[in-house]
């Protein structure tokens, strides 16, 4: 079979995350904890309503970019697989490099056409919940929120103008010219969206508030 030259952009399409990544830290509750001397009591009261509350919104969040990247990746692969028989179906026709060739420009088309489905979800699906405000661990989380929320935005961008310029590109440098520009804005975001990561460094501790209770000692 020859060389599929669709392959480069069905590759980048579908290693590009969603940035979809969450810390630990946003999901450990604030404890208090009450130490009682002389005993090997540890009381911790957890701190969850607000907490809870978001890691659910934040979880459901999850859960829809994780929705969008499967229906992207099975449109993807039912259209590769409508390639592969029309390869197949194409043998012993006398004319089966045009066939092929028809097939491959709608293999190219079909995975635009995703590409644009998925940037029109994400930008519907919108930002993300904003955790409960006033802690450092909530601090931390808006602003990784942001970069994930930028990275998404550069690569929705990119496939958006990709599967309208493909869908316009008439010769085969045309869509070479846009493929490639496809490529380098997903490098690019991913680039600045690693460098986003580096500044913002670890994530903070989590919250405890430690309560020493006095000994006392009553007399009868």
């Amino acid at each position: 079979m020859k060389s599929i030259k669709t392959r480069g952009v069905v590759a980048i399409a579908l290693v590009t995350a969603l940035g979809i990544a969450t810390p630990a830290v946003a999901f450990g509750d604030t404890t208090t904890t009450t130490t009682v001397p002389g005993t090997t009591t540890t009381v911790k009261a957890t701190v969850t309503n607000p907490w809870k509350q978001w890691r659910h919104a934040q979880q459901a969040y999850v859960d829809q970019l994780k929705v969008i990247r499967q229906t992207f990746h099975s449109t993807v692969k039912t259209a590769r697989d409508a390639f592969r028989d029309a390869v197949k179906a194409s043998k012993g026709s006398a004319n089966r490099a045009a066939l092929i060739a028809a097939a491959r420009a709608a293999l190219t088309l079909s995975i635009a056409n995703a590409m644009g489905a998925r940037s029109t979800a994400l930008t519907a699906l919108g930002n993300p919940p904003a955790p409960p405000a006033g802690t450092a661990r909530s601090t931390y989380i808006v602003a990784l929120q942001g970069i994930n929320e930028a990275y998404r935005t550069a690569v929705a961008s990119a496939q958006a103008t990709f599967a309208a310029d493909f869908s316009s590109a008439s010769t085969r440098a045309e869509r070479a010219t846009v493929r490639a520009a496809l490529e380098l804005a997903i490098a690019n975001a991913a680039v600045a969206r690693a460098a986003a990561l580096t500044t913002l460094g670890p994530p903070p501790v989590k919250n405890t508030t430690t309560t020493t209770v006095p000994v006392t000692t009553t007399t009868l």
